[in-house]
């Protein structure tokens, strides 16, 4: 508990001056024209408060190697992933600043690097820690003389690895930026993950990475007071794209992928309430080809072209958690319970992950 408890008293001291300094340079938050109605109050509300996090997290990391004399390479590894996720992340939100809109970085740009840092974290891994490629299946109820329990693991081939790699740091990120939509939610759901992965990370003597997930969890809670409703400030891309990557970073460096999934739920129905809307509005438009295709052709062409026209809508809003904020504002329901409904089920959620692999 001492880096969670390191890392919440270094954000609570330094947020309050960082939100002042956002302030006085006006950098505050877009909010897109699509988007609910009730947030175009927030508009302004300072951004960007996810730099904390990157502080918090390579502070932390720093100290302890220090008291500690002992350096792992891997824990480095995984906070670099981060910090150039967080990178990615603070140039979208300057770029979203200068073009005075919430219009950053176009998504394939995005997109291709965040692939990229998957494949040299996965390359980076192969050549200096292989027992990476473990991925842990399940844990023996038998506990060794150094009291950790062993472990039953499913070894990957290098090329699945990478492309593992590629696709967790891809989608995690990405998908943890879809989450962060509502005061407090991104932060109040990506805690209780980073708490069970510290203990996950514990039982499986992976100790680095372990304080890495500590830390970054009181900085998170540090954060939530001033982010909870009404927000104060904003964690912006460089926030969530840290999130995503250091989650991501961890799972990979520890063979925790197959327990990470459950963990990840909300991010998967998130992503999915995305990717099912936008497909379902673009061809569902009424659309006639000047020369006749097939339905195969003509449904692609549709996915992959912005046409004119409406098309209908499978969730009032998405990502979901605006469809369940729009469905229950009309039931007087306010933006505050639907983020507690969410921090409720991940809850739930991880101590049923915890339970299992603990078990087993």
């Amino acid at each position: 508990m001492v880096p969670f408890g390191f890392a919440f008293v270094f954000t609570v001291l330094l947020l309050p001056f960082y939100i002042s300094w956002l302030k006085r340079l006006q950098i505050g938050q877009f909010i897109r024209e699509e988007g609910p109605a009730s947030h175009v109050a927030k508009a302004k509300t300072p951004t960007t408060g996810g730099v904390l996090f990157v502080l918090a997290v390579s502070v932390s990391l720093i100290v302890f190697s220090i008291l500690t004399h002992r350096y792992s390479m891997v824990a480095i590894a995984t906070t670099i992933l981060a910090a150039a996720c967080a990178l990615l992340g603070l140039t979208d939100d300057l770029a979203k600043f200068m073009n005075r809109a919430n219009r950053g970085l176009s998504a394939a740009s995005r997109l291709l690097l965040e692939m990229l840092f998957g494949a040299i974290f996965a390359l980076f891994l192969i050549y200096t820690q292989p027992q990476a490629k473990d991925v842990i299946v399940s844990m023996s109820s038998f506990v060794t003389n150094a009291g950790l329990a062993t472990a039953h693991v499913l070894t990957l081939p290098n090329l699945v690895f990478i492309g593992l790699a590629i696709s967790m740091v891809a989608s995690t990120t990405n998908s943890v930026n879809l989450n962060d939509g509502m005061d407090g939610l991104a932060a109040g759901v990506a805690l209780p993950i980073l708490l069970t992965l510290s203990i996950m990370l514990t039982k499986t003597n992976n100790m680095s990475l372990s304080l890495i997930a500590m830390a970054c969890a009181g900085a998170l809670a540090a954060f939530l007071l001033f982010n909870c409703y009404p927000a104060r400030v904003f964690m912006g891309d460089v926030g969530s794209l840290f999130l995503g990557g250091l989650l991501a970073a961890l799972v990979l460096s520890s063979g925790l992928t197959i327990w990470f999934i459950p963990m990840a739920l909300i991010y998967i129905l998130e992503a999915m309430s995305v990717i099912i809307q936008v497909s379902v509005f673009k061809l569902t438009k009424s659309y006639e080809p000047p020369v006749p295709m097939n339905k195969l052709s003509l449904t692609i062409y549709k996915l992959t072209h912005k046409l004119p026209g409406e098309g209908k809508r499978i969730f009032r809003m998405s990502p979901l958690h605006h469809h369940f904020e729009a469905v229950l504002a009309e039931k007087g329901i306010p933006e505050w319970q639907v983020v507690l409904g969410f921090w409720s089920l991940q809850f739930v959620i991880c101590f049923i992950v915890l339970a299992a692999f603990s078990r087993f």
